[in-house]
């Protein structure tokens, strides 16, 4: 026998899609989704983007311009749609507001759960349509004027000896098997 989905059907609390969004340690998707309504996040745009500032400088009787060498990275930009839904008016409101007070902060952590890596971003627009039903794809813009990414940081270890001979035939876990003792 045949066996049919309801697409009307309400998924339930807890399922979440593999990417989440994170802003200043707050996981937004589980923390604006409950029983009647959710945030999902569903596509983000701009983190492997790179804009750079190239100077350049027109010469008299040259084709084209003379370029420095010294380009550096404009800002980034991070927009995130996402789905917002809840099964009252009041309700949506509710959950909107709460968005908006997460999202406070100048610089805080930005980051997915899909990547080990993270921004510093501050919020520049929280784009909402016009509020026909309480069911609405709406996007997020975050601003970072720190253009790059950051991971995890690695530990550094300090060599006390000056020459590459007085290493010689060790590996590094003899070198920090030593370094740690």
């Amino acid at each position: 026998m045949y066996k049919f989905v309801d697409l009307n059907e309400r998924g339930t609390y807890g399922s979440f899609l593999s990417n989440q969004t994170i802003f200043n340690d707050i996981n937004l998707d589980q923390q604006l989704t409950d029983e009647t309504g959710s945030f999902v996040t569903l596509t983000v745009e701009g983190r492997g983007n790179v804009k750079q500032r190239i100077k350049t400088t027109e010469v008299p009787g040259m084709d084209g311009a003379l370029e420095y060498t010294n380009t550096t990275y404009d800002v980034r930009e991070i927009a995130v749609k996402y789905k917002l839904s809840d099964r009252t008016n009041e309700g949506f409101r509710s959950r909107v507001n709460r968005l908006n007070g997460l999202l406070r902060g100048s610089k805080r952590r930005l980051c997915f759960t899909d990547e080990d890596a993270f921004y510093y971003a501050t919020l520049s627009e929280n784009t909402i349509p016009e509020e026909k039903k309480n069911e609405l794809i709406c996007e997020l813009t975050f601003l970072c004027s720190n253009p790059y990414k950051y991971g995890q940081s690695h530990k550094t270890i300090a060599l006390k000896k000056y020459t590459w001979e007085e290493y010689a035939g060790q590996t590094w876990r003899d070198l920090i098997g030593t370094y740690n003792a």
